[in-house]
């Protein structure tokens, strides 16, 4: 065997091309997503029944084998720490995580509020197999999107273009990657709409796995957010902060209320990118006190 036939010189060819690493993860994982919707006749935009707050029941084998190849990719290219995954948090960061884990909790009881005021008895819902086999469902699909966009796409990017271009381009490209909903039979203006909520959704987990220095806090956001949303979906209350729910004649007060739910979390984003620039700098300038 060659030294160019070596298993181990192909992976350190691999680490030296993190760009073609990032996108390649990203199509192979698109293609694995679109193709079984490709022949459908209700694909690109043709099941009407297809929407956001649809639950992929069946779809919990094919979640955990993502979750699980995204994993092992990391750990093959050996990134497991340079990619946040085995990384040691920075504990300080984890409160970040808090304010968008309390609205997202806000809005499931708005969702589940609205529920109970049109007659929907939640607490059935809440208590049923449907919702534990939502809850696992989630989980892994939190895991595998943000292993492979905060793990793999965020440190492949970051280290051809540093940290916030390419939280910047992670962000996108995670709003990207849901254009799949729309091979699936998703409506496109419905799509285009989830997209930048990913893209937006995306600056806060982003910013959230740089100051942590790692991706599990966002795995933890991430799966409340899906959690919240097919749940108030299962109940028939959408998602509560989308929509014109609430108009000039009901006060600014209510308007900016509306506003800061439902842009939180790339608010929240921002702001936890201001805290990891002011701990990055804080470090910096402790590791250059400790040379001296």
């Amino acid at each position: 065997m060659t030294s160019k036939e070596n298993p181990k010189f192909f992976m350190d060819r691999l680490r030296r091309a993190p760009l073609l690493v990032t996108f390649g993860a990203i199509l192979l994982y698109f293609f694995i997503l679109a193709a079984p919707s490709l022949l459908s006749s209700t694909s690109f935009g043709g099941d009407v029944s297809k929407t956001p707050q649809s639950l992929p029941k069946n779809q919990l084998p094919l979640e955990i084998g993502l979750a699980t190849s995204a994993l092992f990719i990391v750990f093959l290219l050996g990134w497991g720490r340079d990619a946040r995954v085995t990384s040691k948090p920075s504990w300080s960061g984890f409160w970040y995580a808090v304010p968008p884990a309390a609205i997202t909790l806000l809005i499931l009881g708005i969702g589940v509020a609205t529920a109970s005021l049109q007659g929907i008895d939640a607490t059935l819902l809440l208590t049923s197999e449907l919702v534990m086999a939502t809850l696992l469902l989630v989980i892994f699909v939190g895991v595998f999107e943000e292993t492979l966009f905060r793990g793999i796409v965020l440190h492949g990017l970051e280290i051809r273009f540093g940290p916030i271009i390419a939280l910047l381009g992670s962000s996108v490209l995670f709003g990207s990657m849901h254009y799949v909903n729309w091979v699936g039979g998703q409506d496109l203006l419905s799509t285009h709409q989830q997209v930048i909520h990913a893209a937006l959704s995306g600056v806060l987990y982003g910013a959230i796995a740089l100051r942590c220095r790692s991706i599990w806090p966002g795995v933890f956001l991430h799966s409340l957010w899906d959690f919240t949303v097919f749940v108030n979906g299962a109940l028939g209350a959408g998602n509560p902060v989308q929509g014109d729910q609430v108009t000039t004649s009901e006060g600014f007060g209510a308007m900016v209320f509306l506003f800061l739910l439902r842009y939180f979390e790339p608010i929240l984003g921002l702001i936890a990118l201001l805290g990891w620039f002011r701990w990055s700098k804080k470090q910096n300038t402790t590791r250059s006190d400790n040379e001296y």
